[in-house]
């Protein structure tokens, strides 16, 4: 470690998990009062059924529309009338109901999100109107480019694995889902086995099992396969996350060789828009701090090798970045750039040449030890957030079954070395693992691969 050694941490994570399967997890925070929980569940895009893209976004929305006790006026007062925050998001894995409170207020918090994911109406004219919403949160993600370059490039290198599938869904499908469609699948997918009840910052950890374990209960209804598509995972999530997964989700270039490598959307805009990169690694997999690192040196700030080169020496950009996604059993990293149509082919050369440097040259030892300092500076910097502890707690117990203290994090960063980073990108940037997807006035032959 650089610099004087930082302390130990004294770990303050506790886990329960109820008779009922729910597991409770919470990280103590001293000097905060406020507390984020988040309820989270195994329900994302990939586990959605093939003829219902969008349904599990969709839910999301229409929970908050109204339940037994509140309307969704009184939902969103419940929590705001106390200065707190309540929102939830959808992934291609997960979903997520948090609400940010003071200490004082947590029950009310647990009381609001139970309420929402166990006693909702699914009101038939509210889901109609809902509909209406997110259709129009479809549209906006066509007029967002930076967005929907994103959502191509994942549906590019995915395809036709489920996590290929837009998160919102499209039109058509939203407009078909019925209230009996979303009482469904909510039973099939939100179980006591996939909820995962997760606090951190001035939280008492027997106080929370004590209002999870009287108001939480998510038997669900028939098999789990009556929603299941490819890439399920049956059980306990934590006993097996391979045996049942689709092979062309691997970082595996005998898969990806017979791939289309491009895609180009033409949209009448002043830029084009990129997205470059490919397959990367699953959250638990053994190299990912290295690729932590990688993409750190790579994309990850105004000293990145990116930024200077792209930006601050050939003036081709304002924004270029690269960025990682984890799921359980494989992963993507993205670089990601807005450019003037007449260099779109130069940005993508020099991004190229970027990544080959990176295979082929050692990372300087000085420009590995200021990055492990940017890193480590930046995960000391996150635990004054309680959101951002929650979601670190949440991703290593549903991804990994298990905690790690921030200062274990920074020893593994620690042991990575020049050798490492450089293996890793020849796999993670080989030919056969490079997409491209581009959104702008531009044309499929005016960029090359």
């Amino acid at each position: 470690m650089y610099g004087p050694p930082l302390p130990e941490s004294t770990d303050r994570t506790r886990k329960t998990v109820l008779p009922n399967g729910i597991r409770v997890v919470t990280e103590h925070m001293p000097h905060v009062r406020s507390v984020t929980m988040g309820v989270w569940v195994w329900s994302g895009t990939r586990f959605e059924p093939a003829e219902k893209p969008g349904i599990a976004h969709f839910l999301e929305h229409a929970v908050f529309k109204g339940t037994e006790k509140r309307n969704a006026f009184q939902i969103a007062q419940s929590i705001e009338s106390l200065g707190g925050y309540l929102n939830a998001f959808t992934g291609r894995e997960l979903n997520c109901y948090f609400a940010r409170v003071m200490d004082s207020h947590l029950p009310v918090a647990v009381d609001v999100i139970g309420d929402l994911l166990q006693s909702s109406k699914f009101d038939p004219h509210e889901i109609e109107k809902e509909k209406m919403v997110v259709i129009e949160e479809i549209h906006g993600l066509e007029d967002n480019p930076e967005d929907l370059v994103s959502e191509l490039y994942a549906n590019l290198i995915w395809r036709p694995h489920p996590l290929s599938r837009p998160i919102l869904g499209d039109a058509p499908s939203v407009s078909s889902l019925t209230r009996n469609h979303l009482v469904a699948y909510l039973a099939a997918r939100y179980r006591n086995d996939r909820i995962y009840v997760i606090a951190a910052g001035s939280v008492d950890h027997e106080a929370l099992v004590d209002l999870v374990r009287e108001q939480y209960d998510f038997p669900g209804e028939g098999h789990p396969a009556d929603a299941d598509v490819d890439g399920d995972v049956e059980g306990d999530v934590h006993a097996d996350v391979d045996g049942d997964v689709d092979a062309d989700v691997r970082l595996d270039s005998t898969q990806h060789k017979k791939r289309h490598k491009k895609r180009v959307l033409s949209k009448d805009i002043a830029q084009v828009h990129l997205c470059l990169g490919g397959v990367a690694l699953p959250y638990g997999h053994p190299s990912k701090h290295a690729l932590f690192l990688l993409n750190a040196i790579l994309g990850g700030g105004m000293t990145s090798r990116l930024f200077q080169k792209i930006r601050e020496e050939a003036g081709l950009a304002y924004s270029i970045y690269s960025d990682l996604d984890f799921y359980r059993d494989t992963g993507q990293i993205c670089i990601s750039a807005g450019v003037d149509p007449k260099d779109a082919q130069r940005t993508v050369d020099l991004i190229r040449q970027e990544c080959r440097v990176l295979c082929e040259q050692p990372v300087p030892e000085e420009e590995l030890r200021d990055t492990r300092s940017q890193l480590t500076g930046g995960l000391y910097l996150s635990l004054e957030e309680s959101g951002s502890v929650m979601n670190r707690l949440a991703r290593a117990e549903i991804y990994e079954n298990a905690h790690s203290s921030v200062d274990e994090t920074v020893r593994k960063l620690e042991e990575v070395t020049t050798a490492d980073i450089a293996e890793l990108a020849a796999t993670v940037f080989a030919p056969e693992n490079t997409y491209l997807t581009a959104v702008g006035p531009v044309s499929e032959g005016d960029i090359a691969l």
